[in-house]
C-alpha cells in the first residue's frame, strides 16, 4: 500500500506499541503537526483530521502470529484468488460494452489479482481515530466537491455521506487508488488489512466506523467501477464464490470516493519538487561561487602585502 508521509519526530517505536493495536502510529493534535509534510493532497484530509486531534496508524510488521492468521484465514491461497477473480470477472461482464468503451476512449482495464508474495511489513494510506465526535463531510470537505456525484456508498441503506457520524475513538480506515483499473486489488489489501488483521492493527476493541477507497482518473471509469464494486459486493456473499472472510459493507459502510484533484495536486507537487531542486542546485553554484570569492579575497591580501612591501622598498611610502 501507499505510503507517503513521514514523521521521524511523531513516529513512534513498535518496541513501544499502543496496547489497543500493534501499528506504529502517529499523535496529530493540530494541523501545524503537518507542517513538514510534502504531500498537499493528504495534507488537506490529514489536517481536517488534526483539527479535532487524531491518532493515525501506519505501519504494520507482519509477526508470526500475524502469518499464522493470514494463512488460517485463506486470502492468500491461489484457490481463494481465483474465486475472487471469478467474482470480478462476473461483476465486470455485467458492464462488458461499457468497458469495452471505456477502455477503447481511456485505456481503462480492471486488472485482477496476481500470485501474492511474501509481505512483511503493511502500509496504511489512511488509517484514522479521533479525539473527539466528527463526520465524514468534515474530514473530505476539501476533496469532495459534489457528494452526490462523487461519493458511492455500498451497504447499509439509508446511510448519508453529508450525516455520517464519527463517534470519539473510531477509525475511518481508507486507501488510495491512483488507477482506476486497480480498485480491486486495493478491494483484496482492504480487506486484508481491516478485515483479516483488524486486531493488530488497530486493536481488539476498536471499531472501524467507515471503509473505503478515494479513486483518481477519469469520470466515467469512476462511474464504471462504482457498477462494477456494486456487483462485486452482491456477489461476494454468494456461496458460489465462497469469499469468506471479505469485508461486508452490510455491517461496516463502505464509500468510494472520486477525487481527482490529485492529478492537480501531482502537479503542483512536481513544479515544488522542481523549483526546490532548482534552488538546491543554485545555492550549491553560489557556495562554489563563494568559496571562489574567498580565495580571490585572499590572493588579494596577499597581493597588497607584496606592493606594500616593494613601495617601501622604493621609499613611495614613508
Amino acid at each position: 500500500m501507499h505510503s507517503l508521509l513521514q514523521w521521524p519526530y511523531r513516529m513512534l517505536s513498535s518496541s513501544k506499541p499502543d496496547p489497543s493495536g500493534k501499528a506504529d502510529y502517529q499523535c496529530l493534535r493540530s494541523p501545524l503537526d503537518l507542517e513538514h509534510h510534502a504531500n498537499a493532497f493528504e495534507s488537506l484530509i490529514l489536517s481536517r483530521c488534526a483539527s479535532p486531534g487524531c491518532t493515525r496508524r501506519e505501519k504494520l510488521r507482519v509477526d508470526k502470529g500475524m502469518s499464522r492468521k493470514l494463512t488460517g484465514s485463506g486470502v492468500l491461497t491461489d484457490g481463494y484468488m481465483k474465486r475472487f477473480n471469478a467474482a470480478v470477472d462476473a461483476a465486470c461482464n455485467k458492464y462488458t460494452k461499457r468497458l469495452e468503451k471505456c477502455h477503447d476512449e481511456s485505456g481503462l482495464t480492471i486488472s485482477r489479482l496476481d500470485a501474492k508474495t511474501r509481505v512483511t511489513e503493511f502500509q496504511a494510506d489512511l488509517c484514522v481515530s479521533f479525539d473527539e465526535d466528527t463526520d465524514l463531510e468534515t474530514i473530505f470537505k476539501d476533496v469532495i466537491d459534489q457528494p452526490a456525484a462523487d461519493v458511492k456508498i455500498f451497504g447499509q441503506p439509508g446511510v448519508s455521506y453529508e450525516h455520517f457520524e464519527i463517534r470519539k475513538g473510531e477509525y475511518i480506515c481508507f486507501e488510495i487508488t491512483e488507477k482506476p483499473g486497480k480498485v480491486f486489488e486495493k478491494l483484496f489489501q482492504v480487506n486484508r488489512l481491516y478485515n483479516v488483521l483488524k486486531d493488530d492493527m488497530i486493536g481488539a476493541d476498536t471499531k472501524i466506523a467507515a471503509m473505503g477507497l478515494l479513486m483518481n482518473g477519469k469520470r466515467e471509469e469512476f462511474e464504471i467501477v462504482s457498477l462494477c464494486m456494486r456487483e462485486f459486493f452482491s456477489l461476494a456473499s454468494d456461496a458460489k464464490y465462497d469469499l469468506e472472510p471479505m469485508v461486508e459493507p452490510a455491517r461496516i459502510p463502505f464509500f468510494l470516493m472520486y477525487t481527482p484533484y490529485r492529478n492537480i495536486f501531482g502537479v503542483m507537487q512536481d513544479l515544488k519538487n522542481t523549483v526546490d531542486s532548482k534552488f538546491n542546485e543554485m545555492d550549491g553554484k553560489f557556495e562554489k561561487m563563494d568559496g571562489k570569492f574567498e580565495k580571490m579575497d585572499g590572493k588579494l591580501d596577499e597581493l597588497n602585502r607584496t606592493m606594500g612591501l616593494v613601495l617601501k622598498h622604493l621609499n613611495i611610502v614613508p
